[in-house]
C-alpha cells in the first residue's frame, strides 16, 4: 500500500508541475514579431498571413494582412500602433481601425488568447464602423 501512496503522490506532483508551468508560461504577454494565418471575412472571406508586432513593455503593437489571397494587402489598418493590453491570458488590440475591400469599414477591439507560444484568434468580431456587417477575424499567430 505504501508503494501505491507514493506513486499516486509523484503522480500528482508531475501533473501539478505540467499544469502550473503552462499556466506560467502563459502570464506573460507576447513580445516581438508573431506570424500566422487568418480567414478575414465581411461581406467576402479572405485567407492572409498575419503579422504581428507586438512591444510589451510599451503596451503597442501593429497588425498587417498581406496575402494568401490578393485582396488581403488592400486592408489597410489606420492609427497605428495600437494600444493594447494583456490579462489572464488574453491579448486585446483596442481601437483597432480597419478600413475594408467590401461595404462599410470596422472598428474596435480585438482580442486573441495566448498559451505561451501561440496565439488563437478563435472567431473574433470586430464590429462594423459604418455600414454593412461586422468583421469576423478566425485564426492564429506564433
Amino acid at each position: 500500500m505504501n508503494r501505491l501512496n507514493k506513486l499516486a503522490i509523484i503522480s500528482s506532483a508531475v501533473l501539478g508541475a505540467t499544469f502550473f508551468g503552462s499556466s506560467a508560461m502563459a502570464q506573460a504577454a507576447p513580445n516581438g514579431t508573431l506570424t500566422g494565418v487568418v480567414t478575414a471575412s465581411k461581406g467576402i472571406t479572405l485567407n492572409c498571413t498575419l503579422t504581428l508586432n507586438l512591444d510589451a513593455a510599451n503596451n503597442t503593437g501593429t497588425i498587417a494582412l498581406t496575402a494568401g489571397d490578393a485582396l488581403c494587402g488592400a486592408l489597410n489598418f489606420n492609427n497605428q500602433p495600437y494600444t493594447t493590453s494583456y490579462s489572464g491570458g488574453v491579448l486585446t488590440f483596442h481601437n483597432v481601425d480597419v478600413t475594408t475591400v467590401s461595404i462599410g469599414d470596422c472598428a474596435g477591439n480585438i482580442s486573441g488568447t495566448w498559451d505561451g507560444s501561440v496565439l488563437i484568434i478563435d472567431n473574433a468580431t470586430l464590429p462594423a464602423k459604418s455600414a454593412g456587417a461586422p468583421c469576423k477575424i478566425d485564426g492564429y499567430a506564433l
